[in-house]
């Protein structure tokens, strides 16, 4: 159940750390469908994006962890 919960935990600190990077601190200027303009946005600065969100991800799993270790021992 541990697992689950870590991996929730991850899940959604990506999908939010991707869109935030991706249309608040990475926009592009595109007049396109708004189908167009998701996926260019989306895949914009990849390699970048790719690697703060693991950041933000492992820093997130551990702060849970250590929230988790220090509510067992209470």
């Amino acid at each position: 159940m541990d697992k689950v919960k870590k991996s929730l935990v991850a899940l959604i600190t990506i999908v939010v750390t991707w869109v935030l990077l991706s249309y608040m601190f990475f926009p592009i200027k595109l007049s396109a469908s708004p189908e167009v303009y998701f996926a260019e946005t989306m895949t914009h600065m990849m390699p970048l994006k790719l690697a703060i969100t693991t950041l933000f991800a492992l820093i997130s799993v551990f702060i849970y962890e250590q929230k988790t270790k220090v509510s067992k021992t209470e």
